[in-house]
């Protein structure tokens, strides 16, 4: 997997992280934050940066990169500001990981931010529920349930991560297309048919102010 690593200070060389990240299986370029040319020329899956601070010029770093690749963008920040986040989300970012990071979190986080739904196991499993990407079936407890698409599509998602809530800009993103605030009354409705049709309690929870997660037990980590 192609990796772009870069930061906002002008300090290139960080062989440690880079040497374990590559150990870990990823193709890793290191570039200034403010390359986005040289990030566009790699074409790489996912894009690691490490902000700092997350402020306003970090976010419009943030913004302009989106514009230039689909690679999965994943922002390493000094602390949660909660504002700034939410706004980090409606321009593209998939993933916030607060310092400090352990190797294994960082690494699953990145490649979780790059996986398609096409890309994720044919059978995925959540308690008494087993999804097949494949067939696009759903089966409870062994009974079939037939969803619609765009059930289908936001289960496989809330699926794929099980225990890790999924924020409403993300989920907007990978199943409808969207970053628009109208639509999430349309994800609510989805949530509320979803949970019907399953019949199964608990199974989808929502996270008050962030977004959804599959799992019967708590989160282990929060995707945004």
């Amino acid at each position: 997997m192609r990796l772009v690593v870069a930061g906002r200070r002008d300090d290139r060389v960080q062989p440690a992280l880079d040497n374990a990240l590559r150990l870990d299986g990823f193709a890793v370029r290191r570039l200034r934050a403010d390359d986005v040319s040289g990030m566009a020329a790699f074409s790489p899956h996912a894009v690691l940066l490490d902000l700092g601070l997350l402020d306003e010029e970090a976010l419009a770093l943030c913004e302009r990169i989106r514009r230039q690749t689909e690679a999965a963008l994943v922002a390493i920040t000094a602390r949660a500001d909660r504002g700034l986040w939410i706004e980090g989300r409606r321009i593209g970012v998939d993933d916030f990981v607060v310092k400090p990071y352990g190797l294994t979190e960082l690494s699953t986080r990145i490649r979780a931010a790059v996986r398609t739904p096409t890309e994720r196991p044919d059978h995925l499993g959540v308690g008494p529920v087993v999804v097949d990407a494949e067939e696009r079936r759903v089966n409870v407890h062994g009974q079939p349930v037939v969803l619609t698409r765009k059930e289908f599509d936001l289960l496989h998602l809330l699926a794929s991560t099980p225990g890790a809530v999924l924020c409403r800009e993300l989920i907007l993103r990978k199943v409808w297309h969207t970053t628009e605030k109208s639509a999430n009354r349309t994800l609510e409705v989805h949530i509320a048919t979803l949970r019907a049709k399953l019949g199964v309690p608990d199974l989808i929870r929502t996270v008050r102010g962030i977004g959804y997660v599959a799992d019967a037990e708590l989160p282990r980590s929060i995707r945004v």
